[in-house]
């Protein structure tokens, strides 16, 4: 009976210094989370200035608009967060069958009455946005109480640092800062072997970048893309064209430029077939170096121009194809 006893209350012991644990270690996630919050960031606006953004919570309801940036909810596992998704620019296979999943407010530029009554604690948008002919202005939302977190900004220019950068701030506002900077330092470990590939002394050729935008061809400036810094890094001569931000092509300026080797995009519903073969198939283009060899590389509007979870993988796949020689039996 007296071991019966003593075994009895050893087990109750134990159940409560189980329970005494386990909310202990609740606490110590709550406190940790909200030492977190609230939290200041830096941000740019559609002009270019740096504004100060502010969250006081957690988020846990996301309006997002772009695909850019529903892309990176899904890759960090946020999109139970996302309360509406706007402006679908269908660019990315990668990620649309979860993209599909959210609740899609608007194809196009959701109104600002839909975003209202979504009841957002932030704006994860494409900064474009962020403009009064559009959803309004970042302050005309923090006079609401709801903070922004603005990305892709072509008036500050597209490079590796500034996708990187904004990538940070995302993990800071999320509170995942150790699995952002782990996929950073992957990406750029990655990026960095590639660039240790590449031999320097080899003759550059010459690459020319064309989005196909509603069956025209545009070229887009350095402060336009991201792949400029991958063409480069590859030993490729990057063909700028104008001093513009961007500019329709005519068949007569990619003739006059003759460029060894196309890189290809298409905006929105991108079939790489499709493109690929409408600009092969362009009798104007037939003795162009790179249409005459059939060497065009067909890339993903994201990747290329905004910059997307994938960059090293596009950063490999533009290397092999303007340097196949160098990369032949190299292991990336």
């Amino acid at each position: 009976m007296k071991n019966i006893i003593i075994s009895s209350l050893f087990i109750s012991l134990l159940l409560l210094i189980g329970c005494n644990t386990s909310n202990e270690t609740k606490e110590e996630k709550t406190q940790v989370l909200n030492s977190h919050y609230p939290l200041s960031y830096d941000v740019f606006n559609y002009e270019g200035d740096v504004i100060q953004q502010t969250i006081e919570n957690e988020p846990k309801r996301v309006l997002v608009i772009g695909s850019a940036m529903a892309e990176l909810m899904v890759k960090f596992d946020l999109q139970d967060k996302v309360v509406g998704f706007g402006y679908d620019d269908q660019t990315n296979a990668s990620y649309q069958e979860e993209i599909k999943k959210m609740p899609l407010l608007s194809e196009m530029w959701p109104s600002k009455e839909s975003i209202i009554a979504l009841k957002p604690d932030l704006i994860f948008s494409v900064a474009s946005a962020f403009r009064e002919d559009m959803i309004g202005s970042i302050p005309s939302w923090n006079e609401k109480n709801i903070p922004t977190l603005p990305a892709i900004n072509f008036n500050i220019g597209r490079s590796k640092d500034s996708y990187f950068d904004e990538i940070k701030n995302f993990g800071r506002v999320f509170n995942i800062e150790d699995q952002t900077n782990k996929y950073i330092n992957e990406q750029e470990s990655r990026i960095k072997k590639i660039a240790d590939t590449i031999d320097q002394a080899q003759e550059k050729p010459k690459v020319l970048f064309i989005s196909h935008v509603r069956d025209k061809y545009y070229y887009y400036s350095p402060n336009w893309c991201m792949v400029d810094e991958m063409i480069e890094l590859a030993n490729g001569e990057f063909v700028n064209m104008s001093d513009q931000p961007y500019i329709e092509l005519s068949a007569e300026a990619i003739i006059a430029e003759n460029p060894d080797k196309i890189v290809l995009t298409q905006f929105q519903k991108q079939n790489e077939e499709t493109t690929l073969h409408a600009l092969l198939g362009d009798k104007q283009l037939k003795n162009v170096h790179a249409v005459k060899n059939k060497d065009v590389l067909v890339v993903d509007y994201t990747n290329a121009v905004n910059g997307s979870p994938e960059i090293a993988n596009l950063y490999e796949d533009v290397a092999k194809f303007i340097q196949p020689k160098q990369f032949s039996g190299a292991e990336l």
